[in-house]
């Protein structure tokens, strides 16, 4: 242990001011207090650094802009990457013009790579000296047709992501924006929900410049006038606006745009989005905006005075304002003669006041007044009626219960497969229901006759809405019989008067004295020499359908 000890090498501590003279530890001690003060003095400059950039954090860039774009291309790409990131789509190509770093992000899918190879890449690369005038420099390289020089980042990203392609010349703080927007679309069509024998076979699809030239294409008139704004936080979709502007109701327009202002979202798909957004009443069954994939019909309610909305990615598009008058009329019914056309119209509002209350006066006239029957209808009833087990309200809520998962079966199932589906469920509703007795054969012809009826109506929503009504008008008459009938009507009427949208009532201008001149084209459809001014209800500035400038 001693000789270890021995081994160990001793450690010997010793005094500063014991080893060192007195001048050298005074400049010692003055260098240390320096280094403590500096030190001290970094530590605070440290915690000002850190507050300025948490104010310049918090400090929005000019315009709500994310960033600033600089003239120094890394770190423009630096600030691309950072918003772009994960983002696999997004393609950075980098390349040289003029002996200038450039850099060209493009969205893989959307823009066009051919358009860019020879529009852009290929007359920049080619360029042999370089040009600090960015205008001078796309006057005489580019010959793209749609161009744009951007300095906002927001609109530069939102531009990318629209499937532009963004060009940046290192030196250069000016952005250029081309378009070579490849869309990924639906070919034009035929309508579905709106076919017609005589007239115009082209329907809108999903997007939104094909619709604008099927409207263009059918007016060259230049009051014809489209505003395009941008609905939704992120998904920043397009919708463009449509009116003529020596016809449009004054003040519609700026309604119109005042509402889809209001709209607070984070994306909208669909134009039903819209519609619901925009509306007063939105708890109503009835549609209160008119929805059609006809361009002609928007072209034709646009010289009426009315206001046309096209949703991008929606094959639709939406009129405002919207009547009771309006959705009962069809594009066939000028495709027809005149007289033909009336005994349609008349049959269409016949056939809505059934698709309501015919089954409510069958489940009312047999339980409550059966007396209003003729006597061999009344004993043929009766007989039916006593080879089921359940009293006719049952009987009436059991058919509209199967009917509606019929019809929303049909409606849901691929098409090869709803054909199918429909011969089993006429065999179900229509045989085996009767032969099980659990109804009697005379309600499922009333049931069918109102499935029917509802079928009628050119406008799908507003068949929506009528189903809807069935089943509580079904109610009133099951506890108070005709009473509760006329009871469900007069709620129904009062509702629909008092029903308003962009100020038109929904069908308060039917029952207006002032408004008498419009009933050439509402129940009925009097001939096109007739027809010679627009409808009162939608207060055009120019009534007169001729001569107009």
């Amino acid at each position: 242990m001693d000789k270890t000890k021995k081994n160990k090498p001793e450690l010997t501590i010793a005094k500063l001011s014991a080893i060192m003279p007195a001048d050298e530890l005074d400049k010692v001690k003055t260098r240390l207090t320096s280094l403590r003060q500096l030190i001290q003095n970094s530590a605070e400059l440290g915690e000002d650094m850190s507050g300025i950039v948490a104010d310049l954090r918090a400090v929005p860039a000019p315009g709500g802009e994310m960033f600033v774009f600089t003239p120094q291309l890394s770190q423009n790409v630096t600030l691309l990457k950072t918003v772009f990131r994960d983002c696999n789509d997004v393609k950075f190509r980098f390349f040289k013009t003029g002996g200038r770093q450039a850099l060209l992000v493009s969205l893989d899918g959307l823009t066009d790579a051919t358009a860019l190879e020879l529009n852009i890449l290929k007359p920049l690369m080619t360029a042999t000296t370089a040009n600090s005038d960015f205008k001078k420099l796309i006057e005489e390289k580019l010959t793209v047709a749609a161009l744009n020089i951007e300095v906002n980042a927001n609109r530069a990203i939102e531009a990318v992501m629209s499937g532009n392609a963004l060009v940046m010349i290192d030196g250069m703080p000016e952005m250029l924006l081309v378009d070579a927007t490849k869309h990924v679309k639906r070919s034009v069509s035929t309508p579905v929900l709106e076919e017609s024998l005589r007239g115009p076979q082209d329907a809108f699809n999903e997007t939104l410049a094909d619709n604008i030239v099927l409207l263009r294409r059918r007016s060259k008139d230049p009051n014809m006038k489209i505003r395009v704004l941008e609905v939704g936080e992120r998904s920043k979709t397009a919708i463009a606006l449509i009116y003529s502007a020596n016809l449009v109701k004054p003040g519609l327009m700026e309604e119109v745009e005042r509402r889809l202002s209001d709209i607070d979202t984070d994306a909208v798909f669909v134009s039903k989005a819209v519609e619901e957004a925009i509306v007063e009443h939105p708890w109503t069954p009835f549609p209160q905006l008119e929805s059609t994939e006809r361009p002609e019909k928007v072209m034709a309610s646009i010289y009426e005075g009315r206001v046309a909305i096209l949703v991008d990615n929606t094959p639709a598009s939406v009129i405002i304002p919207c009547t009771y008058a309006s959705v009962m009329q069809a594009v066939d019914d000028y495709t027809i003669p005149a007289s033909v056309a009336c005994l349609v119209r008349v049959s269409r509002h016949v056939a809505a006041f059934m698709a309501i209350y015919l089954p409510a006066l069958y489940i009312a006239i047999v339980s409550y007044h059966p007396g209003m029957l003729p006597t061999g209808l009344a004993i043929s009833l009766a007989e039916l009626r006593s080879r089921t087990p359940f009293p006719s309200f049952l009987e009436a809520l059991l058919m509209e219960v199967l009917l509606e998962l019929f019809q929303e079966a049909i409606t849901r199932l691929p098409k090869k497969v709803s054909s199918a589906a429909s011969m089993v469920g006429a065999f179900v509703i229509g045989t085996t229901v009767v032969q099980a007795g659990l109804v009697n054969p005379f309600l499922v012809v009333v049931i069918a006759t109102t499935a029917i009826a509802s079928y009628v109506m050119p406008f799908y929503s507003f068949g929506l809405g009528l189903r809807a009504l069935r089943v509580p008008i079904l109610f009133l008459a099951a506890a108070l019989g005709l009473y509760g009938v006329m009871l469900g009507l007069i709620i129904i009427t009062v509702h629909l008067c008092s029903l308003k949208n962009f100020g038109e009532s929904y069908l308060g201008g039917m029952l207006d004295i002032d408004t008498l001149a419009d009933v050439k084209d509402r129940f009925i459809r009097a001939p096109g020499k007739f027809l010679k001014t627009r409808p009162i209800e939608f207060g055009a500035q120019d009534r007169e359908r001729a001569g107009d400038s």
